[in-house]
């Protein structure tokens, strides 16, 4: 009886199909129930479909992932800054006045970072193509450098280079591309502000709709849970802010002291870019060297040696240890996460990758622990 129905080979097989199916349907009466045809073409054709349909699904998310990335980042954003908007809500502002004293404190810090950072770095790496012929004729009068260059000969093969050559001549042309790279940086942070100040002002009715998503029974256990992500973000957010402000005092305090051209915008310029995991103090760190460069050689190998032992210090110790503190997650997981987010989304799924492992540690936690316990 549980034999599928399928098409007879011949007209003798059909006749005693339907004579077996006649005698079982006679047998049980009302409770005999024919089997359902199974067609190949349209199990194929179905099959077919559905492929079809997934693929552009895929499509269609692919051509939308660079959208699908800044509405990610303005989330985490909005996450981040709600509780100062229930601060200053507690003060006695309106929720709209209060986004708005917080997104006009954003951009005003995001004008005053790019207004003090983007000058000097023009100045800088334009006087370092000047004088990088002299920085390597002074590398030669270092002891040490010269004893590898006469065994090498490195240096003068720099000199003969056409990078070299290149170089100033195409000074202009990097300008004009990293012009361009610098503007849709800039209208990619106005989208997310945008965006930010949407969701921010909107956040408790897009959690009460999201709440509602979820069947009446289980709803306030979602909400439970959700709520309990959502802390877990604006943790991770805030333990972020904590390790840029002394990511910035440090690499300032050091330009200082050392004698650094513009240290202000290097302090600003380390806060900002430590954001971004891993990347970003590396970032600052090549920047530092090259600036030191312009100055003394000596100056720039003791930036590069200082900003390396600053960055292995923030990114196996400090960050891991502030993000298990304010996040509640491991530090293996910490650095697991942040490595398996920059290989599949880059900068992005770095800057995300702690709060969405965050995320499911919790679920893991608190759903499928319990449920595994249970049974």
């Amino acid at each position: 009886m549980s034999r599928l129905w399928t098409r007879p080979a011949s007209v003798t097989e059909a006749k005693e199909a339907a004579a077996e199916e006649a005698k079982v349907a006679e047998t049980l009466g009302a409770e005999y129930v024919r089997p359902a045809r199974i067609s190949p073409f349209r199990v194929g054709f179905l099959g077919g479909a559905g492929l079809l349909l997934a693929y552009m699904a895929y499509l269609s998310l692919d051509t939308i992932r660079g959208t699908l990335i800044l509405i990610a980042i303005a989330g985490v954003l909005a996450i981040g800054l709600d509780p100062l908007v229930s601060l200053l809500m507690r003060v006695g502002l309106k929720r709209g006045w209060a986004v708005l004293s917080i997104m006009v404190g954003l951009i005003a810090v995001l004008f005053g970072a790019g207004y003090a950072i983007v000058p000097p770095i023009v100045s800088e790496v334009s006087q370092f193509i000047v004088n990088l012929p002299t920085t390597l004729t002074n590398l030669q009068q270092n002891s040490t450098i010269k004893s590898l260059d006469e065994k090498f000969g490195f240096i003068n093969e720099i000199k003969n280079s056409n990078v070299l050559k290149e170089l100033a001549p195409g000074a202009a042309d990097g300008i004009v591309s990293a012009g361009f790279t610098v503007a849709g940086i800039a209208f990619d942070l106005f989208i997310i502000i945008i965006l930010t100040m949407y969701i921010l002002a909107g956040f408790p009715r897009i959690k009460q709709a999201a709440w509602r998503l979820a069947p009446a029974s289980r709803r306030h256990r979602i909400a439970e849970l959700g709520e309990g992500i959502l802390k877990q973000m604006g943790g991770y957010l805030g333990g972020a802010t904590l390790i840029a402000i002394q990511a910035g005092l440090v690499a300032g305090v050091f330009a200082w002291i050392v004698g650094l051209p513009y240290p202000f915008a290097i302090a600003l310029g380390a806060a900002v870019l430590d954001f971004i995991p891993v990347i970003g103090p590396i970032i600052v760190g090549v920047s530092m060297m090259l600036i030191g460069f312009t100055q003394s050689v000596t100056i720039g190998i003791v930036a590069a040696g200082f900003y390396l032992i600053q960055h292995l210090f923030e990114a196996y110790w400090l960050y891991p240890k502030v993000m298990r503190r304010r996040v509640n997650i491991s530090t293996g997981s910490v650095v697991v996460a942040i490595l398996i987010g920059g290989a599949l989304l880059g900068v992005v799924g770095a800057l995300l990758a702690v709060p969405i492992a965050a995320a499911i540690q919790l679920i893991v936690r608190e759903v499928v622990f319990p449920v595994q316990d249970a049974s």
